[in-house]
């Protein structure tokens, strides 16, 4: 069981670090279509805070 949820872990570490690799030289906003970026950084970042917020994780109220 140990494993699997380390997998798991490892896994989404891995998808979000080649997400943010492949973004790493595109403009941030573009008219859809050929290099745009693979995730909305600024979306997923207010949803991060969101979250850290709601969980009483970033230490700021």
């Amino acid at each position: 069981m140990m494993q699997f949820v380390m997998g798991v872990l490892v896994g989404i570490l891995v998808t979000v670090s080649a997400a943010l690799w492949a973004d790493s030289g595109r403009a941030p906003v573009c008219p859809a279509g050929a290099g745009c970026p693979i995730v909305n950084w600024d979306e997923a970042r207010d949803r991060y805070e969101h979250l850290r917020d709601e969980f009483g994780l970033g230490g700021r109220r």
